[in-house]
């Protein structure tokens, strides 16, 4: 029992190694540091021409909750970053023996992947946090920039019944299970295609699928089942019952439908997948 265990724990920590501390991950460092630049200088623009004074909420919730940013830029990066996470080298199929468990390998594929997401959302956060504070003032509540300016810049009008760090941790919560969940399925064809790049693709799919639903070209009926809504704090409504948005509850239990559904795939599907060959090919 005690050598299971430590098999898996060091099946584990090869996951992470091989797939998270890796020097590709430093990509995002210079992507999201122009990026909050670009976009922190902008509203600095528009703070001066509406005579609003900003603060450290406006780019946080400018960047995070802006969905061209997220479908355009974070989804594409976090998607390019774990794609081939399921596509096993040879000294990763030896510790699968030492498993003795297809149901363990995939269980540690998606841990892994829960630590990338969670760490992909920490590295945004220290490089648009560290770059704003530059030039935007700490404060516990919203700025005369975010009610003056409510639903053009920052978080629409309804998140503003909330407390800025209240709906940011919202905001972050959705950002991170979008992640994870987008990532299972990459990660999942992956596996059954033994190709990060089919993985990459069939994630960038759904992405872009989310993308078209943001963009407002499917019908308002169907978007509340796109993944759009369930991305951004805004899609939401917040102490009324007559908005047209879901309840923040619904996209919780949206994401978690859609972890256990393509987990439980994925538990199924590991135990045909061909390992021994796959290490004859490396």
């Amino acid at each position: 029992m005690n050598s299971t265990h430590h098999a898996t724990r060091s099946f584990l920590r090869f996951n992470i190694e091989q797939h998270i501390l890796q020097k590709r991950w430093l990509i995002v460092v210079p992507v999201v540091l122009f990026a909050a630049y670009i976009m922190g200088e902008n509203m600095l623009v528009v703070a001066k021409s509406q005579e609003l004074s900003p603060n450290i909420w406006n780019p946080l919730f400018n960047i995070f909750g802006n969905g061209n940013a997220v479908f355009w830029m974070f989804n594409f990066l976090f998607l390019f970053l774990i794609s081939d996470l399921s596509v096993e080298t040879g000294f990763g199929a030896l510790l699968l023996f030492r498993l003795r468990s297809r149901s363990k390998w995939w269980l540690a594929k998606v841990l892994t992947l829960a630590v990338a997401a969670l760490v992909f959302a920490g590295m945004l956060l220290v490089l648009v946090g560290g770059v704003a504070s530059f030039a935007f003032p700490w404060s516990t509540s919203w700025s005369e920039l975010a009610r003056g300016y409510a639903g053009r810049i920052g978080p629409n009008p309804a998140v503003l019944v909330l407390s800025p760090s209240g709906a940011f941790l919202r905001l972050i919560t959705l950002l991170i299970l979008g992640w994870f969940s987008l990532g299972l399925v990459t990660t999942l064809v992956s596996s059954l295609t033994n190709n990060g790049i089919v993985g990459f693709l069939a994630g960038a799919v759904i992405n872009i699928a989310g993308l078209l639903a943001y963009k407002g070209y499917i019908p308002r009926y169907l978007q509340n089942y796109s993944i759009a809504t369930h991305f951004l704090l805004d899609f939401h409504r917040f102490g009324t019952k007559a908005s047209m948005y879901p309840p923040f509850g619904a996209s919780i239990i949206y994401w978690a439908v859609w972890i256990a559904l393509f987990t439980t795939i994925g538990f199924l599907l590991c135990r045909k997948k061909d390992f021994l060959s796959e290490k004859d090919r490396s």
